[in-house]
């Protein structure tokens, strides 16, 4: 299983936060998606190299715990990492701490690697398998 964490940094904006100022739930789905995209770039992935040749990765299921609110223009950081690989889909976690590294959400999301031609489930392929399995113990 992979060891591979990686984290980003990112900023609230004002369009991301309710009338009370506090970032409104919806945004943390583009959080995660941010962080994740970054974790399979820095694996050597480009998602859309993998669009380009045929593969998908749909968000099937989304998890998210909020513990504490994040505001307008709080910087803060997500953690990503591979929670479960299996052979037809991915389960990332992610941790997200404000500047004073207290945790103000978790989550998990599963992604299902689907044949764009068939829209049906399919099998990781094997050069996508090697970037999400390390060795690395």
């Amino acid at each position: 299983m992979s060891k591979k964490k990686t984290t980003i940094q990112l900023k609230v904006n004002y369009h991301q936060v309710d009338q009370m100022g506090i970032v409104h739930h919806a945004q943390y789905a583009y959080f995660f998606e941010q962080a994740r995209i970054d974790w399979l770039n820095q694996q050597g992935v480009s998602y859309a190299t993998l669009e380009q040749k045929g593969i998908l990765l749909p968000l099937s299921e989304i998890s998210i715990e909020y513990k504490r609110p994040l505001r307008f223009d709080d910087n803060f950081f997500v953690h990503t990492s591979i929670d479960t690989f299996k052979p037809y889909f991915v389960t990332f976690s992610y941790c997200i701490e404000n500047q004073q590294q207290t945790i103000v959400t978790t989550a998990h999301t599963r992604l299902v690697f689907v044949d764009c031609n068939t829209m049906r489930a399919m099998k990781c392929p094997k050069f996508l398998q090697d970037k999400f399995i390390f060795n690395d113990l």
